[in-house]
């Protein structure tokens, strides 16, 4: 689909320009002829990617894509853009006007009204009021969560609807406070996600998601097999307990964390190993050439804030998709620790973990 390859920083990009709306919904007018049965994933198809890519912007520009989108036919764009206006009143005039039929776009037109913190839509469904009302809470919540969500998946493995609601809340302020940096990287919301986790429903609960769940994004060096949730929570555990001894604030290794998997603490001896020469100042250019210890030092490296270091060591190591994704993914991450130019809002809900490149950031 033509969505799917332009992309969200693309779309943003045509569409803040003059004129953009018109031009762009003209090149997507096809999509209003295809058969459907079935309304496209909130965040994944046409609308999804119009409203995730302009959904900081004020209520007058959306209700232009809006208009733009129904006269080419675009129920769908129109139908999420308009559930993504801040006026909660946005869907009624779209429904007003009787582009299409409303009904195939209610779950995600919901779960877009979330996104800007507007309440949910009425529709049929077999779970009770109280448990939508739950649910619209915690995807709520994903609006505020920096670069990629864990509770929805969590949601979806375990149903345990009311669990993950008190999670959420508690995420959400701890975020709103200011205690977790919104625009920061995943790691503290994630970490701070876990632990709450395995509060509420205990590791019998959490471990088997970790162990079944892959692991869609962009980050880390995948040596071999599927990356899953798992081994993501296995680093960010890991690198948290090592930064006090990489940045010299302990002077003994620490044991291993609790709740990190027996295949991590396999290899807790070469962590440490590598830990002591980051520590050390005495990393050497030899040990990018193993896929793993790239990763490891390079993890290393970042948690000490050590950039020229870390610039140097991706540097030096053997050209290949390894370097260049390490290399991408460090950008990101400084990027975050600085000005936060990457940083969207809704991201963790509506772009899944991918970036997105505003060229009118000033």
């Amino acid at each position: 689909m033509l969505v799917t390859t332009l992309g969200t920083s693309t779309i943003r990009a045509l569409l803040l320009n003059e004129g953009g709306e018109d031009t762009l919904m003209k090149r997507l007018a096809p999509i209003a002829t295809e058969p459907r049965s079935k309304a496209p994933g909130a965040f994944t198809n046409a609308g999804g990617a119009v409203s995730a890519a302009i959904i900081d912007q004020p209520d007058e520009f959306k209700e232009r894509i809006v208009l733009a989108a129904e006269a080419q036919g675009l129920v769908d764009i129109a139908a999420y853009v308009s559930a993504s206006e801040n006026n909660p009143q946005a869907w009624n005039s779209f429904l007003k006007r009787g582009a299409g039929k409303p009904s195939l776009y209610l779950l995600y037109a919901s779960q877009m009204r979330a996104m800007v913190g507007n309440p949910r839509l009425e529709r049929p469904s077999v779970q009770s009021a109280l448990q939508q009302d739950a649910i619209h809470r915690i995807q709520m919540s994903t609006a505020f969560e920096p670069e990629q969500d864990f509770l929805l998946n969590l949601l979806n493995q375990t149903g345990a609807i009311g669990s993950v609601d008190r999670m959420a809340r508690i995420l959400t302020q701890q975020i709103q406070s200011g205690a977790i940096r919104r625009n920061g990287t995943m790691d503290a919301a994630w970490l701070f996600a876990y632990r709450s986790a395995v509060y509420f429903l205990g590791h019998s609960q959490i471990d088997p998601v970790l162990d079944r769940l892959p692991y869609s994004g962009r980050r880390y060096v995948r040596s071999s097999g599927i990356f899953m949730m798992r081994d993501v929570f296995d680093r960010l555990l890991i690198v948290e307990a090592l930064q006090p001894y990489v940045t010299g604030k302990v002077s003994d290794v620490p044991p291993w964390p609790a709740g990190v998997s027996d295949k991590i603490k396999a290899d807790w001896p070469r962590w440490t190993e590598m830990a002591a020469k980051v520590r050390d100042g005495t990393v050497s250019p030899t040990l990018a050439a193993d896929p793993a210890t790239f990763g490891i030092v390079t993890e290393l490296l970042f948690a000490k804030t050590d950039q020229p270091a870390l610039r140097a060591f991706v540097e030096q190591a053997p050209a290949g998709q390894a370097r260049v994704s390490v290399a991408n993914d460090f950008a990101i991450r400084l990027d975050r620790a600085c000005a936060a130019y990457l940083y969207h809002p809704t991201e963790a809900g509506t772009l899944q973990g991918q970036p997105i490149f505003k060229f009118d950031t000033q």
